[in-house]
């Protein structure tokens, strides 16, 4: 069995460098986000020589009121990688509106032209589903990964005439919004995440040994499950550079 990860922050887990041994162990391919182009630049010696494991340079729009996107750190550091996230936007209950430009500011920025090209992107897009997309098509981004959407169903389905792909996991099981969103999807725009540490079952964390009982379980909502993620995302690594 083959599986994946496309979203996870490892370096929010205890043992951040066990843990990705561990998902080299079980050959899972995975996307590790990080927040900062700040916390890229600390990790990328460590973990640039993984075979499974993609370090992704991000800026977390949650973080936009303590930390000022380093630009020329992410500038330094967008020839390094195919992959970047997590970005996006997260319009909470009670943003203002200078705390909505400055997220919006930092996100065309990150999703320029100057930089999507050939790159994957792995997007937050909490409360502000089609801002993010307008911003998305605005700056002509190609290849990018909806992660963990919680949307309206119509906006959904603009991203996916567009062709952008949805990353699910196993919190959208529990709930009736979430397994509606999961049924929208087109089984060629479907991934897999955990968003581990943060997507927590029974209060606990999800790591690497975890993941096969999770395929298991979205198996009983999308037929093979396992081969439809590896199919789509093969696919988009090779699109990625069209």
């Amino acid at each position: 069995m083959t599986y994946i990860d496309t979203h996870v922050h490892i370096d929010f887990y205890p043992n951040p460098y066990d843990l990705a041994l561990e998902y080299e162990k079980n050959k899972i391919y995975t996307m590790f986000v990080t927040n900062l182009p700040e916390l890229y630049e600390k990790h990328l010696s460590t973990f640039s020589n993984f075979k499974y494991i993609r370090l992704c340079l991000g800026y977390h729009p949650q973080v936009s009121n303590e930390y000022v996107l380093n630009k020329k750190l992410f500038e330094k550091y967008i020839a390094t990688t195919r992959y970047v996230g997590e970005v996006g936007l997260d319009f909470f209950s009670g943003i203002s509106d200078r705390e909505k430009s400055i997220q919006i500011e930092a996100f065309r920025y990150v999703t320029s032209p100057s930089f999507n090209k050939g790159r994957i992107y792995t997007i937050h897009s909490k409360g502000a589903e089609r801002e993010v997309l307008d911003i998305l098509l605005e700056n002509e981004v190609k290849h990018a990964i909806f992660h963990w959407y919680t949307g309206k169903i119509s906006v959904l389905k603009q991203a996916v005439e567009k062709g952008y792909y949805f990353s699910i996991n196993p919190k959208m099981l529990m709930t009736k919004n979430g397994l509606n969103i999961i049924a929208h999807i087109p089984l060629r725009q479907m991934l897999f995440e955990t968003d581990g540490p943060f997507a927590r079952i029974n209060r606990k964390p999800i790591y690497p040994k975890d993941i096969p009982n999770f395929y298991t379980s979205l198996s009983k909502e999308v037929d093979e499950f396992e081969k439809v993620c590896f199919s789509n995302f093969r696919r988009l690594l090779i699109e990625k550079d069209l």
